[in-house]
C-alpha cells in the first residue's frame, strides 16, 4: 500500500511577495475614495429618510389635534405639497451624487490601472 504524503505547509500566499507600502497605498487610495463617495451617498439618503419620517410623525400629531375635517384637509394639503417638494429636491441631490460616484468610479479604475502598471514594473502615464 502506498504511503500517504502529508499535505504541504506551503501556501500560495506565502509564495507571493508582499506589496510595498507604496504599492499598497497606490491600490488602496482609489478604493478608499470610492468607498467614501458611496458612504456619503448613503448618509445623504438616510438623513433624508430620517427627516421625512420625523415630518410624517409630526403630521400624525397635528392631525390628532385638528379641530375639524376642513382643518385636517388643509393640513394634508400642506403636508403633501411639502413632501413633494422635499422629494424633488432630494432627487436632484441624489442625481448629482450618482454622477459624482460614476466620475469617481472612472477615476478609481484609471488610478488602479496605473497602479497595476507601476507595480508590474512599467511606467504610468503622467
Amino acid at each position: 500500500m502506498p504511503t500517504k504524503t502529508p499535505p504541504s505547509t506551503i501556501t500560495f500566499a506565502s509564495m507571493m511577495k508582499a506589496p510595498s507600502a507604496e504599492t499598497w497605498t497606490m491600490f488602496m487610495k482609489p478604493q478608499a475614495r470610492m468607498a467614501e463617495s458611496l458612504l456619503k451617498h448613503n448618509i445623504e439618503m438616510l438623513e433624508f429618510l430620517k427627516a421625512r419620517f420625523e415630518r410624517d410623525r409630526e403630521m400624525l400629531d397635528e392631525l390628532a389635534d385638528a379641530g375639524s375635517p376642513a382643518e385636517a384637509m388643509a393640513m394634508w394639503q400642506g403636508f403633501w405639497q411639502k413632501m413633494l417638494t422635499d422629494y424633488s429636491v432630494e432627487t436632484n441631490k441624489l442625481a448629482a451624487s450618482a454622477t459624482e460616484i460614476a466620475e469617481q468610479a472612472i477615476r478609481t479604475a484609471t488610478e488602479e490601472g496605473e497602479a497595476m502598471v507601476t507595480a508590474a514594473g512599467g511606467k504610468s502615464k503622467d
